[in-house]
């Protein structure tokens, strides 16, 4: 990889909310050509007649935008960062096949579980023949808030975001295409599986909003996410989550750390156990509890999160019982069957 290359000049973001705002806004801050895309016309409707977004917190100024539009062939171009949440990756992929070559740049931000492998599956679906250089990430390089239609919030730029790539030898060149100004929070690693089953929002977020819905539904309270509504005994169950995904990678080959390890090395707390790492993350400690159970904590991390590791458990023979409960107690309160719906482990699709 040329450690020297300035990356992308000219970046298409896939998604205007929380995430692609502002990265939309850091980045065009930062001097790049940004082409933002977001399906609904209404939420980018400021933005597009004013070209401008505004950013507070780390990062503060007004980004100037190149291009907003909802129509995605007014804004494509070869370097792709898709910031929309995981469960509509597939139909995003479905919407660039017609665009994409296989000198493109595709990264999903993040890919949750296998969001990488159900891209590239779906493109060859879509007829496809010669896959563009497809990643994704761990997580979200941001710690951030959308708090109006044009502006965002910038809490953190988390360390050593790890990135893995689809193809055998694509890393390095995707890498090298990543602007500068984003690139050293990016962590390359070898294989999608551990960027998959790194994928901390299943374990944040699911279990904790189902043990809080007394509190969620009700209208007369609000309280802090991470800080009130993660308990002692509900960090007990999800480190008990949290080793059952590892005993899935491990199955598959891989080791992954823990998301205490995680907390500590993203946002160098301090802490024994994830409930004290939890309590000393003060990035966290702003961030309100969702208004509803239907939310992107349960609408997308459990279908695209929870129901692929658990798809790779059963291929893998290993036990999920806690992941599992959590799925069908998810299902049974929404009265949404995440399994149809959700992801499968495809292995013919993993490198590394």
């Amino acid at each position: 990889m040329d450690s020297d290359s300035v990356g992308a000049k000219e970046v298409f973001i896939c998604g205007g909310g929380h995430q692609g705002l502002s990265m939309a806004a850091h980045l065009s801050i930062c001097g790049l050509n940004v082409r933002l895309w977001n399906r609904t016309p209404a939420h980018i409707a400021e933005v597009k007649k004013t070209g401008d977004v505004c950013c507070s917190g780390i990062i503060n100024g007004i980004g100037h935008l190149k291009k907003v539009s909802s129509n995605i062939s007014d804004v494509i171009s070869d370097f792709i960062m898709v910031t929309t949440p995981s469960n509509a990756h597939k139909e995003i992929a479905k919407m660039l096949a017609p665009f994409v070559n296989k000198n493109m740049v595709i990264i999903l931000n993040p890919g949750r579980t296998f969001g990488a492998i159900e891209f590239a599956h779906t493109l060859k679906e879509c007829g496809v023949s010669e896959l563009p250089h497809i990643a994704e990430t761990q997580t979200i390089i941001y710690t951030c808030r959308k708090y109006s239609e044009n502006c965002a919030q910038i809490f953190a730029l988390k360390n050593d975001v790890e990135i893995a790539s689809i193809g055998k030898n694509d890393l390095e060149y995707i890498i090298s295409r990543i602007p500068m100004c984003i690139r050293k929070y990016f962590k390359p690693v070898k294989s999608t599986v551990i960027t998959s089953l790194s994928n901390v929002g299943m374990i944040l977020h699911c279990a904790p909003v189902l043990m809080n819905i007394g509190w969620i539904e009700n209208k007369k309270t609000a309280f802090k996410y991470y800080y009130d509504g993660i308990t002692p005994s509900i960090a007990s169950f999800l480190e008990k989550m949290d080793h059952e995904k590892i005993s899935v990678a491990k199955a598959l080959g891989y080791e992954i750390e823990t998301t205490e390890t995680w907390l500590k090395r993203t946002y160098n707390v301090d802490g024994h156990g994830l409930y004290e790492c939890l309590k000393n993350t003060k990035q966290y400690r702003a961030i309100d509890a969702p208004e509803t159970i239907h939310h992107r904590y349960i609408i997308e991390d459990v279908p695209c999160g929870l129901v692929p590791v658990e798809d790779a458990a059963i291929q893998c023979g290993v036990s999920t019982k806690n992941i599992t409960s959590i799925i069908d107690l998810a299902s049974a309160v929404t009265e949404i069957d995440f399994r149809s719906m959700g992801r499968k482990f495809i292995p013919e699709f993993v490198y590394g």
